[in-house]
This record gives structure tokens, C-alpha cells and sequence, in this order.
């Protein structure tokens, strides 16, 4: 037994997003993508479970390109906050070294990418090109097999596009056992 599949599920939570002061007037949204490292084989499964519509909200959560994305939702003056309320839940397919699991664990290098992204222009369903990406945060995940991750904390976008997200992360080692993905 040289190789075992190993499954986490990562839960996301975008709970609230802050408008300290941002640059410009628009159309915001909020999206996030899991990385691992290039040397462990791994498949990322991504799904939206429950998120609910809220009222001047523009567009509903989804999932573009392998990214999560937040209700798109407009900014028109400062000090604002958005109560966005979504859900996210990854599902992280490794395969490891049965002998070293803890170790091959540690070396999957897990990275939550948060990006804002942002268009000027009105809001649709086929609109996804039109909007890009204007600021993004990089959270190395330090995940451990027997106590998982827990984190609630606010992300903070750079200087010129001041807002914040909080976020809430569970992760959590749900499985291991034979590999069956290449």
C-alpha cells in the first residue's frame, strides 16, 4: 500500500463585504479559488450548497472558470457594507504517500486566492468578460490532518481599492482511502 487518496473539503463563508473607500463607482464581486502544490497529483471539486438572494444584489453567487463568485453587487458611496452570505464548499483529491501522510499533507501547500474584481458598466448573466480583475490576496492555508483549519478573518484589498471581505474557512480531512483518480 504505497498510495492513498486523501479528501478535504474546505468550507468558505464571504460573509460581509466593507466599502472603506474605494476608488471607483461600480459593479463589485468577490471571487475565490483553491491552489495546491504542483508536485502532489490533485483534483479540485468546487459547488455553491446554499446561498441565498439578497435585496440589491445584481447578480446571484456562481461559479465562473473554477472560481467562486460572490453575488455581484453595486458600490456608489463609501462606508458601505454588503451582507453577501455566501457559501462555498471545495473538495481537495490527493494522492500521498501512505507511509508519510502527515508529511505529504503538509507539503500540498494550500492557498485560498481572493480576488475583487470590478466594471463600471451594467451587470448581466453574459457579462463575465466585461468585468476584471483589480486587486487580489493570497492566504497560504496551514492545514493539519488531525486538527483540520478554522479561521475567521477579514481580507483586507490593497490601498487604491481599500474595502475588506470576512471570510470564515473550515477544513477538514473527510476521507482516505484507495486511490481512484489518475
Amino acid at each position: 500500500m504505497g498510495e492513498l487518496q486523501a479528501t478535504i473539503e474546505l468550507a468558505l463563508h464571504m460573509h460581509k463585504f466593507y466599502n472603506v473607500d474605494l476608488f471607483q463607482r461600480g459593479y463589485y464581486q468577490v471571487r475565490a479559488y483553491l491552489k495546491s502544490s504542483p508536485k502532489l497529483p490533485a483534483k479540485i471539486e468546487l459547488s455553491l450548497p446554499r446561498n441565498s438572494s439578497g435585496s440589491g444584489l445584481v447578480f446571484p453567487a456562481c461559479v465562473v472558470n473554477g472560481a467562486a463568485v460572490s453575488k455581484t453587487f453595486q458600490i456608489l458611496y463609501r462606508n458601505e457594507e454588503v451582507h453577501l452570505d455566501d457559501h462555498v464548499l471545495f473538495k481537495l483529491h490527493l494522492i500521498v504517500d501512505a507511509h508519510k501522510l502527515a508529511e505529504s499533507l503538509d507539503r500540498a501547500d494550500l492557498q485560498l486566492v481572493t480576488e475583487l474584481w470590478f466594471t463600471e458598466h451594467a451587470f448581466g448573466p453574459d457579462h463575465h468578460n466585461a468585468i476584471q480583475c483589480v486587486s487580489a490576496r493570497t492566504l497560504n492555508l496551514h492545514f493539519s490532518p488531525t486538527r483540520g483549519l478554522h479561521y475567521h478573518l477579514p481580507v483586507l484589498f490593497d490601498y487604491f481599492h481599500l474595502s475588506a471581505v470576512t471570510l470564515t474557512v473550515h477544513c477538514c480531512l473527510v476521507a482516505l482511502h484507495q486511490p481512484y483518480i489518475k
